[in-house]
């Protein structure tokens, strides 16, 4: 019997001790979830260390993004208007040319005229050159009529003057002034002889 009570005691000792740790952890859970119940949220209690103007949304760009977005704007821009002027001067270029082909079947002071005009346009110096070339060959073809070789020598002095500079620089400039400065001797010389 002693035996007995002695086991009953132990196993009383042992429950009264689980009782107090269930009860321990009762106290502790309800401990924590209370606090973690009266606690606020971070909009209400912002952290102190934080300053708002350092802090941006995570997928907005930095300012070194939106100034290459801004580059790569401003260069894609640039592009498009210099093909589209390219296209242009093409499409000017064409037009003088087609202008050319008119030109040649009825090829009178006025005309050549616009066919200069148009091959100026054309911001080409090869352009102009090559419609001067045929405006010089038919004029000494005396196939254009009311037009002295002093007002072709200005007309042709004139139009390449309107096209710009790199190009009245080029190679192709240098045989048209020749043929100008040509055009200039000989209505001197006949100016002198009548």
């Amino acid at each position: 019997m002693v035996l007995v009570k002695s086991a009953a005691l132990a196993w009383a000792k042992m429950l009264f001790l689980f009782t107090i740790l269930v009860v321990l952890s009762a106290v502790a859970l309800l401990a924590i979830y209370a606090k973690r119940r009266n606690s606020f949220p971070l909009e209400q209690n912002p952290p102190r260390n934080l300053s708002a103007e350092n802090l941006r949304p995570l997928f907005q760009p930095t300012e070194d993004e939106l100034r290459a977005f801004e580059r790569e704007e401003n260069a894609r821009i640039k592009a498009k208007a210099e093909e589209e002027a390219r296209r242009i001067l093409v499409e000017k270029t064409e037009k003088a040319f087609e202008f050319e082909k008119v030109w040649r079947e009825l090829p009178d002071r006025k005309k050549t005229i616009e066919l200069l005009f148009l091959a100026s346009q054309s911001e080409n110096a090869k352009t102009f050159s090559k419609c001067a070339e045929n405006v010089i060959k038919l004029w000494r073809e005396n196939r254009i009529e009311n037009l002295k070789a002093r007002d072709l020598a200005e007309l042709l002095d004139s139009h390449f003057r309107t096209l710009p500079q790199q190009e009245r620089t080029s190679g192709v400039g240098f045989w048209l002034k020749e043929e100008i400065e040509n055009l200039r001797t000989r209505s001197e010389e006949n100016f002198e002889n009548s």
